[in-house]
């Protein structure tokens, strides 16, 4: 059945419509980067009205989340692999994908600086995408309580900053080296080391 979900305006929404936006704004990250990304310019690109994207999204941040959110999801950490060591390894190799990806790439210096000039659009976006993927990496240090791995008291928000801030540095940095298996096993092994499990556990 289609989706009947009232869009800002009232209206039912297309599916595929949101689809055909969302696949128009990730041609034109891809291809020309976060500053060709104008409501009008993806309206154009997927051959629809600039209304019809309004009654989607008030801006490009927000459209871009969106993206991301399709393409990446909320819960990386979801899935129960039985252990905490290959649920992190799971995690950052999604990471990866993440950070590699050209839309994300091109993306991220201009949508930095958009949230760095709003504090609204900031909150939003902690709120609709970043806090979401922390409590999913989070229930993966639950599991590990439950299971015996490791002992309680972890703080979840050091362990997300850990694994994922060189992955950011390098998608903003790229010479400092690439995203990749090797940086996927040392930010493991420190977020193992730091919540004090050894592997053979």
């Amino acid at each position: 059945m289609p989706d009947r979900t009232p869009t800002r305006g009232g209206r039912p929404r297309d599916p595929a419509l949101d689809a055909a936006l969302l696949a128009a704004a990730a041609r034109l990250v891809a291809q020309r980067g976060y500053g060709a990304l104008t409501l009008q310019a993806v309206a154009d690109e997927a051959a629809t009205s600039r209304p019809a994207l309004y009654r989607r999204y008030s801006d490009r941040a927000e459209l871009v989340v969106a993206l991301l959110i399709d393409r990446f999801g909320l819960q990386p950490g979801a899935r129960d692999l039985g252990g905490i060591e290959a649920e992190m390894l799971a995690i950052q190799r999604h990471q990866v994908e993440l950070f590699n990806d050209p839309v994300l790439r091109n993306a991220l210096p201009g949508l930095l600086e958009d949230l760095s000039r709003s504090p609204g659009l900031a909150q939003r976006f902690l709120t609709r995408f970043l806090i979401p993927r922390r409590v999913s990496t989070a229930c993966i240090l639950d599991r590990a309580v439950a299971r015996g791995e490791i002992a309680p008291g972890t703080d979840p928000e050091w362990i997300c900053d850990l694994i994922t801030g060189p992955m950011l540095m390098r998608a903003l940095i790229p010479m400092l080296g690439p995203i990749d298996e090797t940086l996927v096993q040392l930010t493991v092994r420190s977020a193992l080391d730091a919540v004090g499990f050894r592997t053979g556990h």
